[in-house]
């Protein structure tokens, strides 16, 4: 005689259960994570942190434990951490992305891609953040090899074409005039030619030092060819980019190439103001056309 089978009881999953096994998965995730993940309190003390976290930052997490974000946080970067978390305590924003460092134990610095959210509790107040890492150094240090000139570490041209868009975007926002400054050495040909192309680079390095010593804060330079630079003065008009090209040529003038031969350069500038149509790279010829009347003219007296 057939008998229907009779169906199994379904084992009921209870809330405690379900609970139980989110809670594993949640463990799992944060400990195994690939990136790092931390749990900060309001006041920025860490409260759970990854080995990921702790691997990258360098610092046990034991050592983090004891303290917050701000101990190890770069202070170039504090500022607009801060000024971030505070957006979010305030509800202005729900989360934050940046580019930071932070200072290891030892003292070298990691760059990572840091991105925070704020979870609230039930009544809506700050609970803690969540904070996500990812290690980007060799990412910036491709980048900086890309844009800097290997031998002076200066601007390359192509980081200068980067700054410049900046500089230009910034002269806007606050409504000042830059000055773009082109620089080409004079008769450095013949320091390699005469003296050897380990001499020619040993001057290029001496310019980068003794103009490097007059810039003011905001102020770029760069290498764009073999004996060519230019410099960005920021907040810089007319008057004002005379005077200080004038100290520029003097402090070229003071480096010796050899006994009884002097450095010399010949400088070129334009003033840039918010509202100037040209392109950057018209800016950029402009300087040059500039630089080389300069340069014929000097010839011309000789």
């Amino acid at each position: 005689m057939y008998e229907p089978a009779v169906p199994q009881p379904t084992p009921v999953r209870t809330l405690a259960t379900v609970r139980s096994s989110a809670e594993c998965r949640f463990e799992a995730t944060f400990h195994n994570a690939p990136i790092g993940i931390a749990h900060v309190a309001p006041n920025g003390d860490f409260l759970a942190v990854n080995d990921q976290f702790a691997k990258i930052t360098g610092h046990s997490r034991e050592a983090l434990l004891k303290h917050g974000f701000p101990q190890i946080t770069h202070p170039d970067d504090l500022g607009t951490d801060l000024d971030n978390v505070e957006a979010l305590l305030t509800g202005e924003r729900d989360r934050y992305c940046m580019a930071k460092r932070y200072v290891r134990p030892d003292g070298d610095v990691v760059w990572v891609n840091l991105t925070v959210a704020l979870m609230r509790d039930e009544e809506g107040q700050p609970d803690y953040f969540i904070s996500v890492i990812e290690d980007i150094s060799e990412v910036r240090r491709a980048r900086t090899e890309a844009t800097r000139d290997p031998l002076t570490g200066l601007l390359n041209r192509r980081g200068l074409a980067d700054r410049l868009r900046e500089t230009r975007l910034g002269a806007f926002r606050d409504e000042a005039p830059f000055a773009l400054v082109y620089l080409d050495l004079d008769r450095f040909k013949q320091v390699n030619d005469a003296l050897g192309h380990a001499r020619g680079d040993a001057c290029l390095k001496a310019a980068t030092e003794a103009l490097g010593g007059l810039l003011r804060a905001g102020d770029l330079f760069a290498r764009i060819g073999g004996d060519e630079f230019l410099l960005i003065l920021q907040d810089c008009g007319p008057d004002a980019a005379v005077q200080r090209v004038a100290h520029f040529e003097a402090a070229i003038e003071s480096i010796q190439v050899s006994p009884g031969w002097q450095m010399g350069g010949s400088f070129g500038f334009v003033t840039v103001r918010p509202d100037d149509p040209r392109s950057d790279s018209q800016l950029i010829d402009a300087a040059d056309i500039a630089m080389f009347a300069v340069k014929r003219a000097r010839c011309a007296g000789r």
